[in-house]
């Protein structure tokens, strides 16, 4: 589930927006909420300076560029058709709440931060929510807190995003796993918000059999016909019927399938692989495994009226290109 994004904002500036996420951040925390506090519609930063190394990195190429100390980091970065704000937060992607300090015009819900000696009157832009002020006499169709408690500014968030008034702690998250909405159940991830980007997943399996099998298949010459050729169309079909198949994965166009089978003579068995790709928002891991699961069925298929032993084992990911988390190999990671 993707994080929460609330905009702290205000009229003008010095009105304590800082002071409020500061002293707001700890009551968060104590509710077990793991939160992220940005700086919001900055126009530069010290880092992105032309001449600083950083700023020079990000001229040369990389996606992200930042520093690093001993116990702490920070980073910037771009996505193309996305502000800072979006970018981050597909970063950002384990953590409960986003509070961005600062841009009046996000389209994100905003908590405003009215106080008496500096911004008399509410400026209540798109999407305001509640209005936090030291002033007693206001009278607003919003939730009015009091400026400097915390606890009920805390508590409010709580109610309103996580389903819980005083909040104890996050719903399970299935931590890790994407599948799953805060209570539990289960979900298909929403990719509409997520750029297109060439993705490409290979994954392998094999088949035991017994050797005197393992010949007839490569020669040819069972009842049932070409075993490695059906099992070749097999899996390319079965890469385009996923989303059919497995209960949370998209249906996708995938652009390109290829499928190869490796006679292992002294092992007696076939090592099958298939790769996918495609240009789109979510990668095809699902759809090359899907192959080498049906590829290497459709082979037991063909040959168990000899061959009943058959085993179909260590189906796994070897590779996957593209998409927010990078490039996986096996044995790398």
């Amino acid at each position: 589930m993707p994080p929460v994004m609330i905009n702290l904002v205000a009229a003008q500036s010095e009105t304590g927006k800082t002071t409020v996420l500061e002293e707001l951040l700890p009551e968060l925390k104590k509710r077990g909420l793991s939160v992220a506090a940005l700086k919001g519609n900055l126009h530069h930063f010290d880092l992105d300076t032309p001449g600083k190394d950083s700023w020079r990195f990000k001229k040369a190429g990389a996606d992200i560029a930042g520093i690093t100390t001993a116990d702490s980091f920070f980073l910037f970065g771009s996505e193309g058709g996305k502000n800072g704000a979006e970018a981050a937060a597909g970063l950002l992607a384990n953590i409960d709440l986003i509070i961005i300090e600062g841009n009046k015009k996000s389209s994100n819900p905003k908590i405003e931060v009215v106080r008496s000696e500096i911004n008399n009157e509410p400026l209540l832009p798109d999407h305001t929510i509640a209005v936090v002020t030291d002033r007693k006499d206001i009278n607003l169709n919003l939730p009015v807190l009091k400026l400097g408690d915390n606890k009920a500014l805390a508590d409010f968030i709580c109610k309103r995003f996580f389903d819980k008034e005083n909040y104890g702690g996050p719903e399970p998250r299935h931590e890790g796993l994407t599948h799953f909405d805060r209570s539990g159940r289960p979900k298909m991830v929403d990719v509409s918000e997520k750029g297109q980007s060439k993705r490409e997943a290979y994954a392998r399996g094999e088949i035991t059999m017994e050797p005197q099998t393992l010949k007839r298949v490569i020669a040819g010459d069972l009842g049932k016909g070409d075993v490695l050729g059906v099992a070749q169309v097999a899996a390319v079909m079965a890469v385009k019927e996923t989303g059919r198949l497995i209960p949370m994965a998209h249906p996708l166009g995938v652009s390109g399938v290829e499928v190869d089978f490796e006679p292992i003579i002294e092992k007696s068995k076939i090592e099958i692989g298939v790769r996918v790709k495609l240009t789109g928002q979510t990668g095809v891991e699902m759809e090359a495994l899907t192959g080498v699961s049906i590829a290497a069925l459709t082979i037991y298929d063909m040959c168990k009226a000899i061959d009943k032993n058959m085993v179909i084992t260590n189906i796994r990911l070897v590779e996957k290109k593209g998409g927010r988390s990078g490039h996986y190999r096996r044995g790398q990671h």
